[in-house]
């Protein structure tokens, strides 16, 4: 591919699309048959090969058609298929700001999970001594499944923090620190947003030695 994303959002359909497609890839090691993948998706043949074109032409991937009877060329960036080491991560979906990664690490260092990964660098102390300042933590794009997970969370448009997350009933949380020198704060659940739930953690050299960039 001879150029870079866009940085202008995604359409809701095109980043959806996106976002299974890598999905897929890094769930299977290959591209979808596009028959089966749009029927999948829910749209019409024609339909996604739009999408798929459109995002060709941001630079999300590269679709070519290969002339009647073959079936069209579809390929991911070898980095785009790895767990995206994000920085702050924006509003909106997570395969938006996984195309702008500042890095990757590969695949393998999922640990073979199923769940779509993404990796954010510590900063900070609030969760000392369990996480230190620069470890990369993994996280899982679901929500928590039991009280006491640590989460990526975020507060309105607020910048993304890991915290323990725990149910208090009646639709409030508790986002709490490890390190008890930091507060715990109790929030509504409409103000909250978990974008990834921890999954692992790689300290030092082992988090730089992995990292592949572009």
């Amino acid at each position: 591919m001879d150029q870079s994303p866009s940085n202008r959002p995604l359409p809701p359909a095109q980043a959806r699309v996106y976002q299974r497609l890598l999905e897929h890839v890094r769930r299977t090691g290959a591209t979808p048959d596009l028959a089966a993948f749009a029927r999948e998706l829910g749209v019409h043949y024609v339909s996604l090969r739009q999408h798929l074109e459109a995002l060709h032409a941001k630079g999300y991937l590269r679709f070519e058609s290969r002339g009647r009877g073959r079936s069209p060329a579809l390929e991911l960036p070898a980095l785009a298929t790895g767990i995206p080491l994000l920085g702050d991560i924006p509003a909106g979906p997570l395969a938006i700001a996984a195309a702008h990664a500042e890095a990757y690490l590969p695949a393998a260092a999922g640990g073979g999970h199923a769940e779509s990964l993404f990796a954010l660098r510590v900063h900070g102390d609030s969760m000392a001594d369990l996480l230190q300042n620069d470890d990369v933590v993994l996280l899982a794009q679901r929500q928590p499944q039991r009280s006491g997970e640590i989460c990526a969370v975020r507060l309105a448009e607020e910048e993304v923090t890991l915290k323990y997350v725990d149910r208090l009933g009646g639709g409030r949380f508790a986002l709490r620190p490890h390190n008890p020198d930091y507060p715990t704060l109790e929030v509504a659940g409409e103000r909250l947003a978990v974008d990834g739930v921890y999954r692992g953690l790689l300290r030092g050299t082992v988090a730089e030695a992995l990292l592949l960039r572009e």
